[in-house]
């Protein structure tokens, strides 16, 4: 029996929507839509960056659904397992249910529920089998979902056009269509857990890339008139870059929900310098974000997959 509350459903949401699997707020640009002064394009951000090939998706259409681990519903089933502890922010990974969960972890079966997309890799009797691309799976793991709880939905390619009326109330993305920084995207998310985070990313083949690395944190600094960035120390004496904005920069969404960087407010010489600050070392691990337009709920018509640079 699956848990209706796993673990992976709710972190789900709490992070992009929390992910991966990602419907986005796209701010109209204004201002210099190009970013950044044109002199030269930015030949080599992301080259090494390419577009899986998944041809086919299934999406899931019942409740409770489970994972196996083969084509066979008496086969290993897919698990949560999470660091027993008094935190919001805990290790979280997934495992087969005839594999041993890490000491001091607890564990409980993954649930897939309406509307989640799997990459499909094939067909096995009366199952898909479908790469398994979450934030907490291991790269090129593969699972099995029953035909009778799913169905082939198709992706279509994110276009300009439809990247800049895209809305929602805890994200937004500018697009950089031309110019010194062709095809890239900047994104900003809000999460209750993690605050705001700033992503930079391209749009590779009707597929926006984001790089798990190329992120900052920031935040809205009542006390400075600019850009600032600064450092912040964590446990175990992690250093991590942050960008505090001024309220004459930010965004509040309408519901009240969010306060964001309003990327339409920043000038050339600033996408520079947040470029610089992000953008500092090769991509590796890399969130894939899809569009699948026929998803009846607006905010689950973008979901994101995980994987190493293809």
């Amino acid at each position: 029996m699956c848990n209706t509350k796993s673990k992976k459903k709710m972190k789900k949401y709490l992070l992009f929507v929390c992910s991966a699997t990602l419907m986005l707020v796209l701010a109209s640009c204004g201002g210099n839509a190009n970013g950044g002064n044109t002199e030269a394009p930015q030949e080599e951000f992301m080259n090494e960056v390419k577009a899986p090939t998944w041809e086919k998706f299934v999406v899931v259409t019942l409740e409770e659904v489970s994972l196996y681990k083969a084509a066979d519903e008496t086969s290993a089933q897919r698990m949560v397992c999470y660091e027993d502890a008094e935190s919001d922010m805990v290790d979280i990974m997934n495992i087969w249910s005839d594999e041993s969960a890490p000491e001091d972890y607890l564990q409980e079966s993954l649930c897939l529920y309406p509307d989640e997309v799997f990459p499909c890799l094939g067909e096995e009797g009366d199952f898909y089998k479908v790469a398994l691309c979450g934030l907490y799976d291991k790269d090129d793991e593969v699972g099995y979902i029953a035909k009778s709880a799913a169905t082939e939905i198709k992706a279509e390619p994110i276009t300009n056009e439809k990247t800049f009326n895209m809305c929602c109330s805890w994200a937004q993305m500018r697009y950089f269509p031309d110019g010194k920084y062709k095809n890239m995207v900047m994104r900003t998310k809000y999460d209750e857990l993690e605050g705001e985070r700033i992503n930079i990313g391209k749009l590779i083949d009707g597929v926006v890339a984001f790089p798990v690395n190329y992120t900052i944190d920031c935040y809205c600094n009542t006390e400075t008139d600019s850009l600032q960035f600064d450092e912040a120390e964590y446990e175990e004496g992690m250093v991590i870059d942050n960008l505090g904005y001024p309220t004459s920069m930010r965004y509040e969404s309408e519901d009240g929900y969010s306060i964001m960087l309003d990327f339409s407010k920043l000038t050339d010489e600033q996408v520079d310098k947040l470029y610089d600050a992000i953008v500092k070392e090769e991509p590796t691990y890399v969130e894939y974000q899809y569009y699948f337009p026929t998803i009846e709920a607006e905010y689950d018509r973008f979901q994101s997959f995980y994987t190493y640079t293809r």
